[in-house]
Parts: structure tokens; C-alpha cells; sequence
């Protein structure tokens, strides 16, 4: 295995700098609660991001930093109250969407801190923030109707934006932005966001067992796996053996394959057939030199997408390998990513946004806004897969 060192060591160090606190409103900017990151250094963010949070928090476990995991749940949950939705970020000028959700899954990282440092307050943390998300998950993820029309189809959702415009759509599911759904995000029913939403009917089920609420942790048992059914038959596509966004308008699967097809093996979802057949006939389509690509199709102006790979979903593919049993292909992609960040820093002294991982002597798409340099969820990524390769799980 490489020497990661130099680049762990400039992570350790960058995160003070990503630290912010504002408790007041300023302009724009909303006043929070608790501290917490952001994903870059300098004047370009100063703001919460909703699932960039999730993700930097995954770099913080087991680190110095492990209680802020805490506060921007915290802080999370404090967005939702006062505005009836966790918005894309902590602007008020974001407040006409979201972002993918994974509250659920922040509030089980910020449960188990808790946990480990014997806090008295875990199981009530744990009740008032399930019960913050599943009001989150009936009104906004399920909302038939403005402010938040986005269940629309089957008992599925679409991401959205207030504004009824697909570009704003296109930004609450954070891939701003992809050649997926042929820009008509508003009409399509995306297998991540419902993979999300399946998991976090799958949380509230666990939640509430752990809370000792059986009748309602059923209840949201039978709503995943009606989720979960409802997915199979629309979103998997047999004779591709993979799955796909639903276009509900024109009631098709958009055969445009991406990483977001991966999403049912983080979640759990797919059947071990299906994980089978995406890992024998799509990992090797997806996997490049640097790690592994976003969708199999380039686009001038689209950053995710083709030649691009993106944190994120690194993680989520390879926690999925490992959630199946595919061991030795997590642990290959999780050192051709690290490689490719390394040689890189090793060239520019910074972890990057995002990364070229076909020609990995080669710059990427830079999309609408460049490549911007920190990383927040680059460097959490990078922290939490070299541990993996460290252990050989």
C-alpha cells in the first residue's frame, strides 16, 4: 500500500480550518445553533451543507473532532424546526429546497458518539431527533402539494425545488450537475433519492425498536418493503440487470446508467441476484484508474458525470460491495481512489473537490464552478477508506 501519510497529515490539519460558528443571523447566512464544518476553507462557504455534512462527519469518527458530529445534527434538527425543512444549506436563499437526505443516518453517527462517551441524554437524543426526522420524512419527502411536491408517482418521490424548475431540482439532488434524467429532474422518480428514503424508513423501524415502540417499528417496516417492492418493479431493469431513474411521465426506465444505480446495495435493498449481476457485469464498467466514474456519459458543463469521480459516491458504492460480501473489490477501489488523491496532492499540495479518474494525469470536468480545493467530504472519505485498507475490511 502507498504511503498516505502526507496526506493524512495535511487532513488532521485542515480540519480547524473548516470550523465555523454563527450563532446570529448575517445577511443571508443563518445563524445555528452548535459549530460546524464547512467543506472548504476561504469566503466561498461559510454555510451548512445538508449532505456534505453527512459525509464530513463520516471522516470524524474516532477523531478529536467526533463531537461535532453531534452539533450539526443538532443543528440539523434545529434548520427543520425553524423553517419546516433542512434546506440545501444554511442560506436563506436555499431555503426553496433540500438535499438528499440522510438526517436519519447522521443522527445514528451522532447516537453512537454519544454512546461511547456514556451520555446519559442518548436514548432521549436518540426519540426527539427520530421523531424531528420522521416528520421531516412525511412533509417534505412525502409531501404531495407545494412547499414540497415530491411524492408524485406510486408512493415514490422526485427531488424538487419550489420554483417548479428542473436546473433547481437538478441542485437538490446534489449532482449539479450530471447527465442524468435528461434534464427533466422534476419528471423523473430517482432510484437514489428513494434508495435513501427506503433506508430511512428502514432507520425509523430500528429506531423504534430500539425505543421499545413495536407497533410503530413495524409500521415502518411494511412502508419499506412496499417502498422496496414498488422500486423492483419499476426502477430494476431485467435484461440490464441494473437499475435505473424511473421517467413516471412517460412511464419508462431511463436506461442512462450511473453510480446512483449502486444506491440499493448501500441500502440494502437489492437481492443478492441483483448485487451479483451489477458487480460482475457494472462495477468493471464504473471502475477506472483513479476510482470510479459517475456516469458513463461526458457532457461539456455536467461535473458529475463522466470523466469525473466524486467522493461520495465512492463510499456509498464501496460500502455496498462490503454490505454483500465483496470484500477484495471495496478494498481495490478504495486504494485506487486514495492513490489518485495522493498523486495528486503530491502535484498540487491539496485534496480537491472532486477528481479525473479515467486519465488521472488529466484534469476533470470543472462543471460550472471549477475545482475547488479543502475538501470536506474528499478528506473524510480519504480518512475513513485508508482506515479500511489498514485493516483489511
Amino acid at each position: 500500500m502507498p504511503d498516505f501519510t502526507p496526506v493524512l497529515t495535511y487532513i488532521n490539519d485542515y480540519w480547524p480550518r473548516i470550523i465555523r460558528a454563527h450563532p446570529e443571523d448575517e445577511k443571508t447566512l443563518i445563524g445555528l445553533p452548535h459549530p460546524y464544518l464547512v467543506p472548504s476553507d476561504g469566503s466561498m462557504f461559510q454555510e451548512l451543507y445538508y449532505w456534505d455534512s453527512y459525509f464530513i462527519a463520516v471522516g470524524l469518527v474516532g477523531t478529536a473532532h467526533e463531537p461535532l458530529i453531534v452539533d450539526m445534527a443538532e443543528n440539523m434538527a434545529y434548520l427543520f424546526q425553524r423553517f419546516g425543512v433542512i434546506p440545501n444549506a444554511s442560506r436563506y436563499y436555499f431555503l426553496s429546497r433540500s438535499q438528499p437526505p440522510f438526517f436519519t443516518q447522521m443522527i445514528w453517527l451522532a447516537y453512537a458518539v454519544k454512546q461511547q462517551r456514556n451520555d446519559p441524554d442518548a436514548q432521549s437524543f436518540l426519540a426527539r431527533m427520530m421523531a424531528l426526522a420522521a416528520q421531516e420524512h412525511e412533509t417534505v419527502w412525502l409531501g404531495t402539494a407545494q412547499p414540497h411536491h415530491r411524492q408524485v408517482y406510486a408512493g415514490l418521490s422526485r427531488y424538487f425545488d419550489i420554483n417548479y424548475l428542473d436546473i433547481l431540482a437538478a441542485c437538490e439532488s446534489g449532482w449539479d450537475h450530471s447527465t442524468r434524467c435528461d434534464d427533466r429532474w422534476l419528471e423523473h422518480l430517482p432510484i437514489d433519492l428513494n434508495a435513501i428514503l427506503y433506508l430511512r424508513e428502514c432507520d425509523l423501524a430500528r429506531a423504534a425498536e430500539t425505543l421499545g415502540q413495536l407497533e410503530e417499528a413495524v409500521s415502518w417496516q411494511n412502508r419499506a418493503q412496499q417502498r422496496a417492492e414498488t422500486m423492483h418493479q419499476l426502477m430494476w431493469d431485467e435484461e440490464a440487470g441494473f437499475f435505473f431513474d424511473y421517467d413516471y411521465v412517460n412511464l419508462r426506465r431511463n436506461l442512462h446508467p450511473s453510480l446512483a444505480g449502486f444506491y440499493p446495495l448501500w441500502t440494502g435493498l437489492a437481492t443478492d441476484e441483483q448485487a451479483a449481476r451489477i458487480v460482475n457485469s457494472w462495477l468493471p464498467r464504473f471502475e477506472l484508474a483513479g476510482g470510479l466514474v459517475t456516469t458513463l456519459e461526458s457532457k461539456v458543463g455536467r461535473q458529475w458525470a463522466y470523466p469525473n469521480g466524486w467522493a461520495p459516491l465512492q463510499w456509498i458504492v464501496v460500502s455496498g460491495l462490503e454490505r454483500y460480501g465483496y470484500t477484495s473489490e471495496a478494498l481495490r477501489i478504495c486504494e485506487k481512489w486514495c492513490t489518485n488523491v495522493a498523486r495528486v496532492f503530491a502535484a498540487t499540495g491539496a485534496v480537491w473537490e472532486k477528481y479525473n479518474v479515467v486519465d488521472t494525469n488529466q484534469g476533470g470536468e470543472e462543471g460550472l464552478y471549477g475545482q475547488v480545493k479543502g475538501f470536506g467530504w474528499s478528506n473524510a472519505v480519504f480518512t475513513n477508506f485508508v482506515h479500511k485498507l489498514e485493516v483489511g475490511t
